[in-house]
């Protein structure tokens, strides 16, 4: 989330917004948004009604959560792009970002984009980094 958090604004120009949706309440919420340096909304879906509609609530998973996803919905809410991800398995920013602007422009997905490995270690950076530009709080606060 935090690659695309960093091109929020060559989203903004290609036409598209960005969210993401999860199923904890927005006090438990808000926290990771901040942590992650997200610059869009983080929706909260306690009731899972989301999650359930577009097929990915994991029932097996600290009582019922969300599988990792990306979707492109266009402006008559129909599912442009769809991709399950894994941790280590994500959708490449940039082609995403090309796919938004070609729809954008009128045009159809003629090329889908393509799941990027992510490297734990790079995560680890990331985490860290955040960490030390909005430093670090205790669970219980």
């Amino acid at each position: 989330m935090a690659d695309y958090s960093e091109h929020l604004e060559d989203f903004r120009a290609a036409g598209a917004d960005l969210l993401a949706i999860s199923v904890d309440d927005a006090e438990r919420a808000e926290p990771v948004r901040q942590e992650l340096g997200l610059k869009f909304p983080l929706l909260c879906d306690t009731r899972r009604e989301v999650v359930k509609a577009y097929g990915l609530l994991n029932s097996g998973e600290k009582g019922g959560i969300a599988f990792p996803a990306t979707f492109v919905i266009d402006r008559e809410r129909v599912v442009r792009f769809r991709a399950l991800e894994q941790v280590a398995s994500r959708v490449n920013v940039d082609q995403l970002l090309g796919l938004v602007r070609e729809l954008g422009r009128g045009g159809e997905a003629t090329t889908q984009p393509r799941k990027r490995g992510v490297f734990p270690g790079l995560m680890l950076v990331r985490a860290t980094m955040n960490a030390l530009r909005h430093g670090v709080r205790s669970p219980n606060k």
